[in-house]
């Protein structure tokens, strides 16, 4: 199978888990080999999540240290990445869901790309429809993604609702832990 092959069945797998069709789990391939591919998806995310930081930028002052920002936040982009299937390493075993780690981390990291989609989708009729408010939508998109998440830890660690709330709140607090250490590193101010 080709790698955009993989790519596309997984993103259609992801599509799948998202409307609550949990036979997309067949669209994926669980070997190791695959595992380390779906880190791909934080290749087909980054462009929107600079876009996205380049964004924020607008209404900053002319002093801001904007390379320093783009620097920073980019690396927090890829310790994200990592920091996560690094503590679900140490987790899963601990849960006694060893066995299902690669297929967990495997369709989280690609549905990755669909919760990327919905922010911006959100961002989008936020701009279209300022009188709502952009913080609406984009706090809708969140708490569906986190939904979202759930399910996909919930069918693929074969899971408790509990636990798998637990997994998506762990990921959740790491990625603003690394996110607000990032900002304040880039503004010179993390003590």
């Amino acid at each position: 199978m080709t790698m955009s092959t993989e790519t596309l069945r997984a993103l259609y797998g992801t599509w799948r888990i998202a409307r609550g069709d949990a036979k997309g789990l067949a669209f994926f391939d669980y070997s190791i080999e695959a595992f380390w591919r779906s880190f791909f998806a934080a290749v087909i995310v980054f462009p929107a999540f600079a876009l996205l930081r380049w964004h924020d930028l607008d209404t900053v002052p002319d002093e801001f240290p904007v390379g320093r920002y783009m620097l920073v936040e980019t690396i927090a982009y890829v310790m994200k990445w990592f920091a996560f299937p690094l503590l679900m390493l140490h987790v899963a075993p601990m849960i006694g869901r060893a066995n299902r780690y690669i297929a967990f981390i495997t369709v989280y990291n690609w549905s990755s790309v669909l919760q990327m989609g919905v922010y911006l989708l959100a961002l989008l009729l936020g701009a279209a429809f300022p009188m709502l408010g952009v913080g609406g939508f984009v706090l809708i998109a969140v708490i569906a993604m986190l939904i979202y998440g759930v399910y996909i830890a919930k069918l693929t660690l074969a899971v408790p609702i509990a636990t798998a709330s637990a997994i998506v709140a762990a990921d959740f607090l790491l990625s603003l832990t690394i996110t607000t250490i990032g900002i304040r590193l880039a503004l010179g101010q993390l003590f």
